[in-house]
């Protein structure tokens, strides 16, 4: 497998790596699967039964992008950094079109926009989103794999259902039933694309999906009635086990776990529009999330970086928590997920001390156990490289790796496999946590097994946060199972602490620390024992649609016979 070319994970290669085996197989029977759905006859059948009415349930109430709706009555969408022309009713349709980004395909057949469009302000709006609306369904009525992609038909259809009040304003007196046999068309394929692989964020994105649809055709008949007390079953079920006790979603990642709880929160109110209760496992899995999101931001009010995720928007982060109605605060631990909280005076550390998501749950988990990021105040100190929707695929990639986080590297290995296939295998299992307080210092002790097969190596690694915040000090430890001789020796380690790109590094004390000052101009240092001190460029992709150059502090040394220790100490500087 390739290596990254950037010296942050310059060596952070993946051992072990699996084929996937199974994926021509798969590959072949898909392809047949593809050209039945593809074909007259199957199109035909999602026709039968349509229903005769259909009524609005739970007008979108997200906020739009103003700036976004302009742009699309100009005639582009902008997704994500990526633009691309959309007019409808043109010789170039927009849906499927050749050369397009897979993101961009994937916005624009969402429809998720159209809340743009509704908040530009600009009367011609909404007569373009009935054009835009028609086009989709007179080009696209017959299945194909991009616009009727499971998680893309299903924000669809949210989408569409949400904003039909809007829509109706501006659409002539047949708009309503061409909506309505659209919709239904669309509702039969996603019941049937759900029967199984239920996966995921994605799996209660597509329920949700369902659940709007199956109310909105409510009054047409009991089999409604009937679907939509499944689906809600279904969902109660599967949100039991996929939010896990602790209040994390099952993927360990802070970006879904705003997702899914706008999910959440978008199913309580059509619910709630219709005068039906939502179920107590949906009720309860809102009430243990929320103060989890909480739990995930920074001082800046941006979320950690881990698993993929990225600062994301604060506003709308501030939104989703304030329309949960929960006011809890963030705890300082997650028993079951494993994350770990130390919070003092001004500081915030976050700790992934964890294992790694379980098979079907980690198509974009990280390599990262026992990283951490810290923030004073407002402003980020240490941080693990992020990812964004929308970043080069060979980044998205090697932000995976152990390297891209900033916690301990061996032999510039990932402490847990990324296959070729991007799950993950090997995990770094044997997570052990013990944490203590005394006289306001709090402490982490933590360990993972993730070397342990290649080399008979177990990190250790202990945190300690003095009482005013202004000292955190650890210590990595390398040695052999219950402090046996490691089994192969002289094996390099790297301690990384990536710098978020505000900060300004520059060593000092003749090359045995590290000076790092904030914007607001406080400063913090860095020194270290038991290994070699020095500074590295590294990259930053926390922030949506841009690669920023940074840097990172390393600390290098080799794991003998006996095991090796490293000492380091992160100190506020007064004045």
């Amino acid at each position: 497998m390739r290596r990254p070319s950037e010296p942050l994970t310059a060596g952070a290669r993946p051992v072990r790596s699996v084929p996937n085996r199974s994926a021509k197989v798969a590959g072949e029977s898909g392809k047949f699967g593809r050209w039945l759905l593809a074909s007259r006859l199957y199109s035909l059948t999602l026709g039968y039964g349509t229903p005769r009415s259909f009524f609005a349930v739970a007008p979108d109430t997200w906020p739009g992008d103003q700036a976004a709706g302009q742009r699309l009555l100009l005639g582009e969408l902008l997704v994500r950094g990526i633009a691309g022309p959309v007019a409808p009713d043109s010789d170039d349709p927009p849906w499927q079109r050749a050369g397009a980004a897979a993101l961009w395909l994937d916005a624009l057949n969402g429809f998720g926009w159209l809340r743009d469009l509704r908040d530009c302000g600009d009367p011609a709006a909404a007569p373009l989103a009935v054009r835009l609306v028609d086009d989709w369904a007179n080009r696209e009525w017959r299945w194909s794999p991009v616009p009727w992609r499971r998680e893309v038909l299903a924000e669809r259809i949210v989408s569409w259902i949400r904003h039909y009040d809007w829509l109706s304003t501006a659409a002539d007196a047949g708009f309503a039933a061409r909506l309505v046999f659209s919709l239904a068309r669309q509702r039969a394929h996603l019941k049937r694309a759900l029967r199984t692989g239920l996966v995921g964020h994605e799996a209660v994105a597509a329920l949700k999906a369902l659940v709007f649809a199956d109310l909105a055709f409510l009054r047409d008949g009991k089999r409604y009635e009937k679907s939509l007390e499944q689906t809600l079953t279904r969902l109660s079920r599967f949100v039991k086990r996929y939010v896990m006790h602790d209040g994390i979603v099952a993927e360990r990642a802070p970006h879904l776990q705003l997702a899914v709880l706008r999910h959440l929160l978008d199913v309580r109110a059509a619910l709630a529009s219709a005068e039906r209760q939502a179920p107590a496992e949906l009720v309860a899995a809102i009430d243990r999330m929320a103060p989890m999101l909480r739990f995930f931001r920074h001082g800046d009010g941006g979320l950690a970086l881990f698993n993929g995720a990225w600062e994301g928007e604060r506003s709308f982060t501030d939104l989703v928590l304030a329309r949960t109605g929960s006011g809890e605060a963030a705890p300082m631990m997650a028993l079951v997920s494993g994350f770990q909280r130390l919070a003092a005076g001004t500081s915030l550390v976050i700790v992934d001390a964890g294992s790694p998501p379980g098979r079907g749950m980690d198509g974009i988990a990280h390599a990262g156990t026992l990283s951490f990021e810290m923030s004073a105040a407002h402003e980020r100190l240490i941080v693990n490289c992020g990812t964004y929707p929308g970043a080069p695929r060979d980044w998205r990639h090697f932000m995976r790796y152990t390297a891209a986080h900033s916690t301990a590297v061996v032999d510039d290995t990932n402490s847990t496999e990324i296959t070729n296939h991007g799950a993950l295998e090997y995990r770094a299992g044997n997570v052990l946590v013990d944490r203590a307080e005394n006289d306001g210092a709090q402490w982490l002790d933590m360990s993972h097994d993730g070397y342990r097969s290649l080399y008979g190596i177990i990190h250790r690694r202990r945190l300690w946060l003095s009482p005013d915040g202004g000292d955190l000090r650890g210590e990595d430890t390398f040695t052999g199972p219950e402090g046996r001789p490691v089994t192969v020796a002289d094996r390099r380690f790297i301690v990384r602490f990536h710098l978020h790109p505000a900060v300004k590094a520059t060593l000092a004390q003749s090359g045995q620390a590290v000076l790092m000052r904030l914007p607001s101009g406080r400063g913090w240092r860095l020194r270290a024992s038991g290994a070699g001190i020095g500074l590295a460029e590294s990259i930053y992709l926390g922030e949506e649609g841009r690669v920023r150059r940074t840097e990172q502090i390393v600390l290098v040394g080799q794991v003998p016979i006996e095991g090796s220790t490293v000492k380091w100490a992160l100190t506020r500087m007064e004045g």
